[in-house]
């Protein structure tokens, strides 16, 4: 099996996400694929395996510590690079199977820099109701954030779409710099929520545009800090465009992620529309392959 270890969402190395991509473990048993999970812990493991019927053209698995996931949206920018970059896959549409059905996966290059750029398409994720005060106020307090310094106007809200985080507005993104998460409290709150994350963030507009800037914490699936999240800001971008954040229509914004780290990354976010109705979120961003290798047999 050869093994890439890959940074997501970036362009420079040991920065953005890392995954680590294995590529020829068809026919291998899942309990193998779980044992190369552990030996690689330090990031997701994503094994891209050949296509199983005409419906797809390839089939991403993806694997933490602690169990399988039915997707991971920093791993599969990262595989599709790889597989771009060997030669594997082509510029232009491919359909993935993962955990959460069939995707389309769009990879292009910039003429100038012969960069490749990935983007994956998702449906609407849900959205629940706001959060009651007195368990954001809980939550606040397992995120080492005075609640002072939640958002005046924006509700906690719990998201689902593969997996659920609960997102969690901020007043100014300098009070994302202060969190220091009490991991114990946080894993009570997820079972008692039914959530397996917890994404804060701040709103704002930069020069180009809008952006955010985030930080997610995911105890329960044993990532103390995820450093760049793409699936997370698929459910922000429909928490934003519900807020009025976003108009309702074809719109984008730049998340920010990782600074906290030393891990800075960017995820590109736009969403559909047909007609009036919110339809899919796109998630786009670089990787960079860092090293290779090769499970010893």
């Amino acid at each position: 099996m050869r093994i890439f270890q890959v940074d997501a969402f970036t362009r420079s190395r040991f920065t953005g996400n890392p995954a680590t991509v294995v590529l020829d473990a068809q026919g291998r048993d899942d309990a193998l694929l779980r044992d190369v999970a552990r030996e690689f812990a330090h990031a997701e493991v994503v094994f891209a395996l050949p296509p199983t019927d005409p419906g797809h053209d390839l089939w991403l698995r993806f694997f933490n510590t602690r169990k399988e996931a039915p997707f991971v949206g920093h791993a599969t920018v990262a595989a599709h690079a790889v597989l771009l970059e060997l030669g594997l896959r082509e510029i232009g549409l491919c359909r993935q199977r993962s955990g959460t059905g069939t995707l389309e996966v769009l990879a292009s290059r910039e003429t100038a820099t012969g960069q490749a750029r990935i983007e994956f398409r998702q449906s609407v994720p849900e959205l629940a109701a706001p959060l009651p005060l007195k368990t954001t106020l809980r939550v606040a307090e397992a995120l080492g954030l005075p609640g002072a310094r939640l958002h005046d106007d924006l509700p906690a809200r719990v998201a689902r779409k593969g997996g659920s985080r609960l997102l969690v507005p901020v007043a100014d993104p300098q009070a994302l710099d202060g969190l220091a998460p009490q991991s114990d409290s946080l894993l009570a709150l997820g079972r008692e929520l039914d959530v397996d994350g917890f994404f804060t963030f701040s709103f704002l507009h930069d020069g180009a545009g809008p952006c955010t800037e985030s930080r997610m914490f995911c105890p329960a699936l044993g990532i103390a800090e995820d450093p760049v999240s793409g699936n997370a800001h698929a459910m922000l971008a429909t928490y934003l465009l519900d807020a009025g954040l976003l108009p309702r229509g074809p719109s984008r914004f730049v998340g920010h992620q990782g600074m906290q780290l030393g891990r800075p990354g960017r995820v590109d976010v736009s969403l559909e529309f047909e007609g009036s109705r919110h339809t899919a979120v796109r998630i786009a961003g670089e990787a960079v392959i860092v090293s290779e290798g090769r499970l010893a047999e």
